[in-house]
């Protein structure tokens, strides 16, 4: 989660920076973001990998190729790929957010209080 909330933060100021600067200034603030998108996005895809969250890894894998893009990219590119960065990172935090509620059972388990009790009877007491 520290990760995810590293590459949106780094996300976050480089979409500032290329709405806030001027094409030859936001370079010195677009390059370091990306630069931290593409160490943190590397981490990030190792812990998602292992073990596997499908979406997650998705996501992250396509910050870094986000991130090398925003590193090369010049001109007016690098406001709609930062935003992408965003977007990615928000997208990975709404499909693991089920893992990370208290008390939260991941999605297809029966959940934290229901396991080894028998279904209740629909029809009620004295029936049978």
């Amino acid at each position: 989660m520290i990760l995810r909330a590293l590459l949106l933060l780094a996300g976050l100021v480089a979409l500032a920076g290329s709405i806030a600067l001027e094409r030859p200034e936001r370079f010195g603030i677009t390059a370091p973001c990306g630069l931290v998108v593409i160490v943190v996005g590397a981490g990030a895809i190792a812990a998602d990998a292992v073990p596997l969250h499908r979406i997650p890894l998705a996501c992250s894998v396509a910050t870094v190729a986000l991130g090398v893009l925003l590193l090369v990219a010049r001109g007016e590119i690098q406001i709609p790929v930062a935003a992408a960065i965003v977007v990615c990172q928000l997208a990975a935090a709404a499909a693991s957010w089920p893992q990370l509620r208290p008390g939260g059972a991941p999605p297809g388990s029966s959940g934290p209080g229901r396991r080894g009790r028998s279904p209740r009877r629909a029809s009620g007491r004295g029936a049978g």
